[in-house]
């Protein structure tokens, strides 16, 4: 018998304060607990037991079962299978290792020039007329240029292929809307396909060619693989930046003293970095799969048990972040699971702190008097996986286009 049982459904805050508090009042209860909703599972919901099972990878795996549904999400269907995060040890190692080399520390400096780029030419494109839709013109389309150039997809693809990941998210299951964001990813994994069979037949001097000429043992990687490991660098490098944006334009219009303190004193910019990531975790929750029959917090659980880590509470946990549901610019230390733990800790979060902290530096010297129409702003309609934004109408003093 799995106990304690709640009644709780993680799709059912359609708004991110719901969300939080629904997962305010489930951690404060349990620690642990199991739910029947969406065919049953268990939910973990504090700091120290959410970072237990991200590292003790053994018994909660992430590794994709059944061909057609994620390992990583409760309800997600059809997606292609997302390389190494659906991976366990030893097949993990050398994929991990290929994401590791290309997204590292320095090698994601070595892009921050270009951030800045794009982050400077989205907001040209839209100073001079004192208005904007801070989504579109600004959080989706920096990271997607960003990540888009270097793995060398022709300029001509970002918009659609940031926009499918945008859509999916945007719209409720089941609309119009979200039937043909499912459409745009058949097309993005065609774009993928295509370009990855380019670099096979021609290589270039770009993220793509590094990643299709990888090796494993001393042969070549699959184009298959090579092809999952793309699509997987779009979908992390498009969409929780963009998440992470939004949230924190969103929490300097609400809170002007923290964008006041901001532009004050640039250099708490890494401290609140990290608080945003905090108390706006892009991913806000992962599943896993239970390996064997174990007893974790208390708990019993099962072989097969599908289980969900919850980052987002872990974030607002009172044990471990002292007033957790204040935003504390300058918290120190700030030891968040908003990238996640262990081995699957995510390895392009050099490059979304990077792209996210150029882009807001931006926003701060440029338009600093910004302000959401707050009777305009679009949520997502679901906070359980991926939460964000869809509109973000605002409006600004007008000011200069200053190129490079």
């Amino acid at each position: 018998m799995r106990s304690p049982e709640v009644d709780f459904d993680v799709f059912e805050a359609s708004t991110l304060a719901d969300s939080d508090t629904s997962w305010r009042e489930l951690r404060d209860a349990h620690a642990v607990a199991w739910t029947e909703r969406n065919g049953g599972h268990w939910v973990i919901t504090r700091h120290e037991e959410v970072a237990e099972a991200f590292r003790t990878w053994e018994v909660f795996s992430s590794a994709r079962t059944d061909p057609a549904r994620s390992a990583i999400a409760i309800s997600s269907n059809n997606v292609p299978l997302l390389i190494p995060e659906e991976l366990d040890p030893p097949d993990w190692h050398p994929m991990r290792r290929i994401l590791a080399q290309q997204l590292s520390p320095g090698a994601s400096e070595r892009l921050r020039p270009r951030a800045r780029h794009w982050a400077r030419t989205c907001i040209d494109a839209v100073i001079e007329s004192g208005r904007s839709n801070l989504v579109d013109d600004l959080a989706f389309p920096v990271p997607a240029a960003v990540t888009l150039e270097w793995l060398g997809f022709p300029q001509s693809d970002w918009h659609a292929m940031s926009q499918a990941f945008h859509d999916a998210a945007a719209y409720e299951t089941g609309t119009p809307e979200y039937k043909a964001a499912l459409a745009a990813f058949g097309q993005v994994m065609v774009r993928v396909a295509e370009e990855v069979a380019k670099r096979e037949q021609e290589p270039r001097d770009d993220g793509l060619t590094a990643l299709v000429y990888q090796e494993v043992d001393g042969e070549r990687i699959s184009r298959e693989v090579a092809e999952a490991l793309v699509f997987m660098t779009v979908g992390g490098g498009v969409d929780t930046t963009s998440a992470l944006t939004s949230a924190a334009l969103v929490h300097l219009h609400q809170h002007p003293d923290d964008r006041a303190r901001l532009l004050e004193d640039p250099e708490l910019f890494d401290n609140a970095t990290e608080e945003f990531l905090r108390c706006y975790p892009p991913a806000r929750t992962h599943a896993r799969t239970v390996t064997e029959d174990t007893e974790f917090a208390g708990c019993p659980m099962k072989k097969g048990d599908r289980v969900v880590l919850s980052e987002a509470s872990a974030g607002r946990d009172e044990r471990q972040f002292p007033d957790a549901d204040r935003f504390v610019i300058d918290r120190f230390p700030n030891r968040h699971l908003s990238f996640g733990a262990g081995i699957h800790r995510c390895p392009g979060s050099h490059l979304a702190r990077i792209t996210f902290t150029e882009t807001m530096r931006e926003v701060l010297e440029r338009i600093p008097d910004y302000r959401i129409l707050d009777d305009e702003i679009v949520e997502y309609p679901n906070w359980f996986m991926i939460g964000g934004w869809a509109k973000l109408p605002a409006v600004f003093t007008p000011g200069p286009r200053l190129g490079d």
